[in-house]
Formats: structure tokens, C-alpha cells, sequence
């Protein structure tokens, strides 16, 4: 019997809840809901919003170029000869030093030292393959970087990427 009695108090109470949503919305379709509240109009008067008032304009255009639809031809500039745009100077010439071939370090790639887990450059230096973890020197080649597809050398004060073949 215990669940008999449980079985009608919910049924009361979603009756009781479906009713008060009916009522709610029933009162809602009324066509006076407002009728308790007297209606006042405002005694106020607008002025009209004038949106075409006119605005002085505070921008100038320049126009002081040649109209490109014209057939009349525009002034050419006056020739100057370049000896006078050229000052003459005597400068002495500068020494400056031959381009430094790279062509005799080549790079062939890299291996993982499974220890340590570094990366080494296998390097070609003048045909001899050696092989140089970052910051060694062989010669008078420095490896300053290594970055799998490239390398980073200094030799004799320069510094330059290799890319492997």
C-alpha cells in the first residue's frame, strides 16, 4: 500500500504543476493584461532629429597632378649633366679581400650517438670524412651548430650555413 499512496500524492502534485502552467498561460491571452495600470502620456515635445543639416567641410584636396586623359604632352625636366650631380672626390681605391671558396667542406650528414644523445656532424674537409659534435675544431674549421639538414662552420673568422648534398 505504501507505493499506492506514494503514486497519488505525485499525481496531485503534477496536476497541481500543470495547472499553474495552464493558468499562467490562459491569463497570458487575455487582451487587456494591463488593466490596473492607468495609461499617461508624456506631455514632452521632441524636437525633429535633422539628419541632412549641412556640415562645413574641413578637408582640401590637392590636386597638382598632370591629368593622364589630357593630349596635352607635360613639361620634361630641365637636363643636368651628371658631372655636376657627382661630386668629384679623390678617394683611394680600397684593398678588398678574395671571396673565400667554401667549396672544399662539404657536408654528408648525421648520426645519433645513442649514449649520449647527441647529434654528429659527418663532415668533409679538403676529401677527408671526419666526424665533430657542436663546438669541435678540426683545422681551422669550427662546427658552431648543428641542425639535421644543415650545419653552421667558421673558418677563418666567417661564418656559414652548409646544407647537405
Amino acid at each position: 500500500m505504501k507505493n499506492k499512496n506514494m503514486t497519488y500524492l505525485l499525481l496531485a502534485v503534477a496536476v497541481l504543476v500543470w495547472g499553474l502552467i495552464g493558468y499562467r498561460f490562459f491569463d497570458a491571452l487575455k487582451e487587456s493584461p494591463d488593466e490596473g495600470i492607468p495609461f499617461k502620456p508624456a506631455n514632452k515635445s521632441k524636437e525633429p532629429l535633422n539628419d541632412y543639416a549641412f556640415k562645413a567641410d574641413t578637408s582640401k584636396l590637392v590636386l597638382n597632378f598632370r591629368n593622364p586623359f589630357s593630349l596635352a604632352k607635360a613639361e620634361e625636366p630641365a637636363q643636368i649633366p651628371v658631372s655636376k650631380l657627382i661630386p668629384k672626390t679623390t678617394a683611394l681605391p680600397v684593398a678588398t679581400k678574395p671571396a673565400l671558396n667554401w667549396g672544399f667542406i662539404k657536408y654528408s650528414g648525421y648520426i645519433r650517438n645513442p649514449v649520449t644523445k647527441k647529434l654528429i656532424a659527418i663532415v668533409s674537409i679538403n676529401g677527408a670524412n671526419v666526424m665533430m659534435d657542436e663546438g669541435e675544431k678540426v683545422g681551422q674549421v669550427t662546427l658552431l651548430k648543428n641542425m639535421r639538414d644543415s650545419i653552421k662552420v667558421m673558418y677563418d673568422g666567417k661564418t656559414k650555413f652548409i646544407t647537405s648534398n
